[in-house]
């Protein structure tokens, strides 16, 4: 009778979480991981080929944990502030998987931007807004609430909730207003005075 595998491709992604969590992406390496799973790297090289596909599969996993921050987003309302809210919370509350997921070279998230564009939706709704300025919020909105993620990931200490909510608001409806103006904005380029 075959011995059973104890180190299986779940319990090595389990492990590569576990060790982003603690130490960041940056600890990642085939002995670093076996250190975790009380093993030598034998074990992660019969159920995988390369790191590259462990980390596919970890990448895999850490989008699951942030979908489970974001995937009733869409039932509130405006939906696209509570999307920049539980964005904000993922990057404070699991700080090595946001760097994970959004901080590393060449690194997107595609369930971010699809439940944020179903947000959109759904706020272009609330607020009777064209397609195209639904895209032109998004665009904005996308890039403030990316940006503040960060900044709360670094410094979470300087930005308490209330704090991100109103920032949050003042974004959204100063957006709001410009497409609703139908005002062109103009590229403003700097000249030394």
């Amino acid at each position: 009778m075959p011995k059973a595998v104890y180190y299986t491709k779940d319990k090595i992604t389990t492990a590569v979480i576990d060790l982003i969590r603690k130490e960041g992406a940056k600890s990642l390496t085939s002995r670093s991981i076996g250190k975790k799973m009380g093993s030598s790297v034998s074990p992660l090289f019969r159920e995988y080929k390369t790191m590259k596909e462990i980390l596919a599969d970890a990448r895999k996993a850490a989008e699951k944990i942030f979908s489970d921050y974001l995937i009733d987003s869409v039932n509130y309302e405006p939906a696209f502030k509570e999307f920049g809210i539980r964005l904000i919370r993922f990057s404070r509350e699991e700080p090595n998987l946001f760097h994970f997921l959004f901080m590393e070279k060449g690194t997107s998230s595609e369930l971010a931007h699809k439940i944020a564009h179903e947000c959109l939706k759904q706020t272009a709704t609330s607020f009777d807004l064209t397609p195209e300025q639904a895209e032109q919020i998004f665009e904005q909105e996308w890039t403030f609430a990316c940006g503040l993620s960060m900044l709360c990931n670094r410094n979470p200490e300087e930005y308490p909730d209330d704090r991100v909510s109103l920032l949050l608001s003042t974004q959204f409806m100063s957006q709001l207003i410009l497409v609703k103006s139908e005002h062109k904005v103009v590229n403003i380029e700097p000249k030394r005075k």
